[in-house]
């Protein structure tokens, strides 16, 4: 078996602007374990094949990741980091007007570029917490999502793009609600053309994804193999595990290959091959296997019709509301700690006013 894959032969996604992004992309989250074998996770993955690199300032690991691409480029990997095709984020914590261009610079600097590929609003909200925060934390500055505050942040983002600093834009974790307010009141080219969001056999969000590409947003899941080794504030008794859901193993069984090979093929054959996965390993092995799964389609109509469902009762599919990333350590007071209210667009506000109001009628 080849050691390596020939980034030609990864699926890629057209774009709204025209661009090609890799459909699989290597992401750079950290359990605490994982942060120390970053940079070689890195350098190996590019090694294999690996074109598209997922980061974020909150990872806490870009000037890592910059020395991994600088690595890879010494070793004769790649010519230069123009072959690769970057995600980036901006955190919670900059998203003040005055912050934003000087986060994006950083992350430029910290990876050691000249542009970043997709530049992401990373969440909907200004809400910070520390670092390895236990899943109890609340910040009690957090606010939920204020229309008027968030475009403010987004006029930034598009000034990115307008000069050169970013080539195009789009958001992570964003409602359908949030999403519909923010393309009613931007230009067509200030649009979103990525949303990242989670997305795995169990959690697979078909309906909310179908919206975003009815827009001409391409959806790139991650958690897409269920991440078993999330951090202990996102993993919860009564959550199950992807890789072991019958069907995916039977499957895996059938084609003889890994239930994470099964979960990765899916998500980039569902939906008429439209969207993409976001993927993390720091075993070579695993990292091979999950690019593998963007270069050849595996799966029978059968078979995705087996995990995916059609609504009937002789094909259920495997969605099972499984979320993992609830996000509670983001919530606001007025939310009274249910973390569901960051997901149903039922405190969504146009203004500051409007929330100050509802505020004050509590």
């Amino acid at each position: 078996m080849e050691n390596t894959i020939d980034p030609t032969t990864v699926n890629t996604l057209r774009l709204a602007s025209g661009a090609q992004m890799p459909a699989a992309s290597f992401g750079t989250f950290h359990s605490d374990w994982a942060q120390a074998k970053m940079k070689q996770a890195t350098v190996e993955a590019i090694r294999l094949g690996w074109r598209h690199i997922d980061t974020a300032r909150a990872y806490e690991n870009e000037a890592s990741i910059g020395e991994a691409i600088r690595e890879a480029i010494k070793k004769g990997y790649i010519g230069s980091a123009s072959e690769l095709f970057i995600t980036g984020k901006l955190w919670n914590g900059h998203m003040h007007p005055a912050e934003v261009a000087p986060a994006a610079e950083n992350t430029l600097r910290a990876l050691g570029i000249e542009k970043i590929d997709m530049y992401l609003n990373h969440w909907p909200w200004p809400n910070v917490h520390a670092p390895g925060a236990h899943g109890d934390e609340r910040n009690p500055n957090s606010v939920p999502y204020i229309h008027e505050q968030f475009l403010e942040t987004w006029n930034e983002i598009a000034k990115l793009k307008k000069a050169g600093k970013v080539v195009d834009i789009g958001t992570s974790n964003h409602t359908r609600g949030q999403m519909e307010m923010l393309l009613r009141d931007v230009s067509d080219s200030e649009r979103p053309l990525v949303n990242q969001m989670e997305m795995h056999p169990l959690f697979q969000q078909t309906e909310l994804r179908r919206f975003y590409e009815s827009e001409n947003i391409v959806c790139m899941g991650y958690m897409a193999v269920g991440s078993p080794h999330r951090p202990a504030r996102d993993t919860f008794k009564e959550h199950r595990t992807d890789l072991e859901a019958p069907v995916i193993c039977e499957i895996a069984r059938e084609l003889s290959v890994s239930p994470g090979h099964v979960c990765l093929n899916w998500a980039g054959q569902r939906e008429g091959k439209s969207g993409g996965y976001v993927v993390m390993s720091t075993r070579s092995e695993h990292t091979l296997d999950n690019l593998r799964a963007a270069t050849k389609d595996i799966l029978s109509d059968h078979q995705i019709l087996a995990i995916s469902g059609d609504g009937s009762d002789g094909h259920p599919g495997i969605e099972a509301n499984n979320r993992l990333i609830r996000g509670q350590v983001f919530l606001w007071p007025e939310a009274n700690a249910d973390w569901r209210l960051l997901w149903d667009d039922s405190q969504l506000f146009e203004t500051r006013d409007d929330y100050a109001a509802f505020q004050a009628a509590r």
